[in-house]
């Protein structure tokens, strides 16, 4: 009886090994799920964020503010997307990293708007240069990941 059990115990091993294996996700399979949630966020900012810049240089801040908000928002939707998708075990640290920088642009996006509310410009641009920064630092975090629609651009924010 107990030498059944163990070769049960065996055999339900062998059959789950192969499951495990299967489910772990490549850099590739990672990349091909969350570069739709980007390309996404990517359109939605260029609707978004049309007319904001000729806002700006005409001194209607308060208006372009309210691109700044909207695109706010629609960040911190795809970027709880993206952290629904499970990263390559090997990159989980990459991955979360990336996320931590992506999180950061979001609050920068709020920071832009609320500077640019209250009609503080140069505000804004400061923001607007730590936005840059940080999405270089998010860009070469998954540089290996071949991203296209998932690398920050800033120049799609101003």
């Amino acid at each position: 009886m107990k030498s059944l059990l163990i070769t049960g115990a065996l055999a339900a091993l062998l059959l789950s090994a192969p499951l495990a294996l299967a489910t772990e996700t490549t850099r590739d399979e990672y990349t091909a799920r969350v570069e739709p949630i980007c390309k996404t966020n990517t359109e939605a900012n260029q609707r978004i964020f049309k007319g904001a810049r000729a806002e700006v240089k005409a001194g209607e801040l308060k208006k372009a503010a309210a691109h700044f908000t909207r695109a706010t928002t629609a960040f911190a939707k795809a970027i709880k997307q993206l952290g629904a998708v499970t990263p390559p075990a090997e990159d989980e640290a990459k991955i979360d990293k990336w996320l931590s920088y992506l999180k950061e642009e979001k609050e920068l996006l709020a920071k832009i708007g609320a500077a640019l509310k209250a009609e503080q410009k140069m505000k804004a641009q400061t923001y607007l240069v730590k936005l840059t920064t940080s999405s270089n630092l998010a860009n070469n975090t998954v540089l290996a990941f071949g991203f296209d629609y998932c690398r920050i651009e800033p120049s799609r924010f101003s």
